[in-house]
């Protein structure tokens, strides 16, 4: 509560809820694409270049 500056219990119990139905609805959306695209990777937008084996092991590594 104090790290988000939340005035009471009942503000961080809302605040939990909304980030829970935000990661749920991040999770369906996940499972969707997943579902439209067979168990294939979905493809990669005009433009992006899919990363390579040292940047997703220097994506892995970074620490916050």
């Amino acid at each position: 509560m104090r790290r988000l500056e939340l005035p009471s219990t009942s503000e961080a119990l809302r605040e939990g809820l909304r980030l829970l139905v935000r990661e749920a609805a991040e999770i369906s959306a996940a499972e969707e694409i997943q579902s439209f695209y067979g168990g294939r990777p979905a493809p990669l937008p005009d433009g992006v270049a899919e990363a390579t084996e040292e940047e997703l092991a220097a994506a892995d590594a970074a620490q916050w």
